[in-house]
């Protein structure tokens, strides 16, 4: 563009589709610094070298976990293992080729309560399977309860049926540790909704009968409640494809240990890297190195003697 700018008029070299904002400053470009200068570099903090050790456990923790880069810096910064910037990390990732190419997703209509306990999100998910033995499975279902605001996870339970007596009992727990909240929202399925117009499930009853307003997704737009189905990922990804449940017990006392971690240990992007229980009740992050990170944890000692080399 800028040869043509120079031979044919500035008119030939905008026809092109070039802007004249970028067209100028090219010009400019070629004009102090020749051809080099037009040699597209890089934008941002140029990232320095890392000590070995730290590249060697941020290498450790990418294939064990496939965090990205801002997480992996987020995790080494707050766990004071090492103030990492993003800007490091994916050099690190791209110097070694193991840099993960993404497409930015368009994301749908957002919103967020002000405050804990404004809305509440209930999903029920499944069936899932418990492996008994080699050839003999047993269906279940989880039930979630998240907090908009916070995204804490209010409650999480395995079910042998997804009834409406036994989620009634467990919400009930869940108002006596979490509070109550103004409202509810659920999709459109049983046993929170019934296809009658007017007609009032017991679920919707029980709601009604504690002044919650119970609010239903709209048809066909799961994103209405999509922070409890983000959640639902999470658990996907990070304890149901990693562990077997041979009996109910067995998944419920996982569920309580991944509930725990996703509360008061997971960083979360949305959360500026806080995690939800800093947003909900202002629960301090203590954790340190690998503590309390199910995938990392057994990784403990290696990293202590790493930081002490």
């Amino acid at each position: 563009c800028v040869r043509v700018a120079r031979e044919d008029g500035i008119a030939a070299a905008l026809a092109l589709g070039v802007s004249r904002a970028s067209l100028h400053r090219w010009r400019i470009a070629r004009a102090a610094g020749g051809l080099d200068a037009l040699v597209a570099r890089p934008r941002g903090p140029v990232p320095g070298r890392l000590p070995a050790w730290v590249e060697e456990a941020a290498i450790v923790v990418r294939l064990l976990t496939y965090w990205n880069s801002k997480r992996l810096a987020a995790e080494f910064t707050r766990r004071e293992i090492y103030p990492l910037d993003h800007h490091a990390v994916d050099g690190l990732l791209a110097g070694l080729g193991t840099a993960r190419p993404s497409t930015r997703r368009e994301r749908g209509p957002a919103y967020e309560r002000g405050r804990p306990n404004e809305l509440w999100h209930i999903d029920i998910k499944g069936p899932f399977f418990l492996r008994r033995r080699r050839s003999e499975y047993e269906k279940v279902w989880i039930v979630g309860l998240v907090d908009d605001h916070s995204r804490f996870l209010i409650g999480l339970r395995v079910l042998p049926q997804p009834r409406a007596i036994p989620i009634l009992a467990w919400l009930d727990d869940c108002l006596e540790l979490c509070g109550t909240p103004l409202e509810l929202m659920s999709d459109n399925g049983t046993p929170f909704v019934t296809w009658m117009p007017g007609v009032l499930t017991l679920f919707g009853k029980t709601l009604e009968e504690l002044r919650i307003r119970h609010v239903r997704t709209q048809v066909n737009s799961p994103w209405t409640n999509g922070k409890i189905e983000r959640f639902w990922g999470i658990l996907q990804s990070e304890l149901l494809d990693r562990e077997i449940f041979r009996t109910l017990d067995a998944a419920a006392d996982g569920l309580t240990r991944f509930a725990t971690y996703y509360n008061y240990d997971r960083l979360h992007g949305e959360l500026d890297w806080h995690t939800p229980a800093e947003r909900f009740d202002g629960t301090p992050f203590t954790a340190r190195g690998f503590e309390r990170v199910p995938s990392l944890y057994h990784l403990q000692g290696w990293l202590d003697e790493l930081m002490s080399a």
